[in-house]
């Protein structure tokens, strides 16, 4: 059996995909790696392309600035970091087309169990740094998206997946009436098109490979597919104030009712399982981000107008049910600890939660909390 040359791999992997997933453009993935290949690439194997490195490097800490004030990371992947990027390759491989007609229908089932067999191997990041680093890698991985040209003529039509049309097809266009549609497939929506791909199988890597980033995955909570629920690696990441730090902040960039709707859910799940201690972690960051909503509209309040209250909705929706427990768990907090405020300050930020702690939401709450 020939020898795994590492090296050769990680030049393919960083040029091919990794650089280009970060920098943006174009990517050209090939051969699925598998799980004995992404492992043996290791720590400290650096691309030969300094150039390139540079430049994704630069482009690392501008991801990493927009929520926390880093300039510099490890040059290279570490070997945990490889294998996630080996990984995500492999899930946008299954749904070549190719690999289908070579390993028969059993290929793209096949790539997926491997990818998830592989990443059973990846720790969790060992620190909020750790984290960071992991998710200035893939941060644009549900960005990933596949250009589907559709190619028709006067006598006949075919559609290339991630392909350019060869140059004949599309020879003399106004005499062979040839019309090219581009269709853009983000990540999620592959399986869709290409290689029979079993949807919820494709969905369960990505979940998988998500877990494996957890700050990627808070970062990306607005999404639709796959939906976000609270793991062991993302509850760990919030259960330091670091953590939730970094997740506030990413939190900030996207769509805040999404982000209600998407925590008030996840949160929900916890407390209907049973899982009270995971719950009140998933609460510990609610609390945050109710009290931060609070002392934004103090802030914004003039010295004679009275600042706005926290309202809720007229429906208990998952966005409502975020906002009471926050307001709930922030209401407790103060008058346990007093929230390091004054009296004055204290009382104002407890006048803006009272509707949210009080609402129909903290019902539900409550009766989950007795349940």
């Amino acid at each position: 059996m020939a020898k795994v040359d590492a090296q050769a791999l990680c030049e393919r992997l960083f040029t091919t995909f990794l650089a280009p997933l970060v920098l943006g453009g174009t990517m050209l993935p090939g051969k699925p790696f598998g799980g004995k290949n992404a492992l043996s690439i290791g720590d400290n194997r650096a691309p030969a392309d300094s150039e390139t490195l540079s430049r994704t490097n630069l482009a690392r800490v501008r991801v990493a600035r927009k929520i926390a004030p880093v300039d510099t990371f490890e040059p290279v992947p570490t070997g945990d970091e490889w294998v996630l990027a080996a990984m995500l390759h492999d899930i946008v491989q299954s749904t070549h087309p190719g690999f289908d007609a070579v390993f028969r229908r059993s290929g793209p089932a096949r790539i997926l169990e491997v990818v998830e067999a592989t990443l059973a191997h990846v720790p969790a990041p060992k620190n909020v740094g750790a984290a960071l680093s992991r998710h200035t890698w893939l941060s644009r991985m549900l960005e990933l998206t596949r250009t589907d040209i559709d190619v028709r003529w006067w006598t006949g039509s075919q559609t290339f997946l991630g392909e350019d049309p060869p140059g004949r097809l599309l020879a003399w266009p106004e005499i062979r009436r040839v019309q090219e549609t581009r269709t853009p497939r983000p990540l999620m929506d592959l399986p869709t098109s290409g290689a029979s791909v079993d949807g919820q199988r494709f969905e369960n890597a990505v979940t998988k490979l998500l877990q494996r980033t957890p700050l990627t995955d808070l970062a990306t909570i607005d999404r639709s597919s796959p939906p976000f629920v609270w793991t062991h690696d993302t509850l760990s990441l919030v259960s330091t104030h670091a953590g939730r730090t970094l997740a506030q902040r990413a939190f900030a960039l996207l769509p805040q009712p999404a982000v209600d709707m998407r925590l008030g859910a996840a949160t929900r799940q916890l407390f209907e399982a049973k899982a009270r201690r995971a719950a009140f972690v998933a609460m510990d960051l609610l609390r945050d981000r109710a009290l931060s909503l609070a002392t934004l509209r103090l802030t914004k309040a003039s010295s004679t107008a009275q600042p706005e209250p926290l309202m809720l909705g007229p429906t208990s929706d998952d966005a409502a049910f975020a906002l009471s427990a926050g307001a709930m768990a922030a209401t407790h907090w103060i008058g346990q600890t007093g929230g390091g405020l004054a009296e004055r300050e204290r009382r104002a930020i407890l006048e803006i939660l009272a509707p949210a702690a009080r609402g129909a939401a903290a019902t539900q709450l409550q009766a989950l909390l007795a349940g």
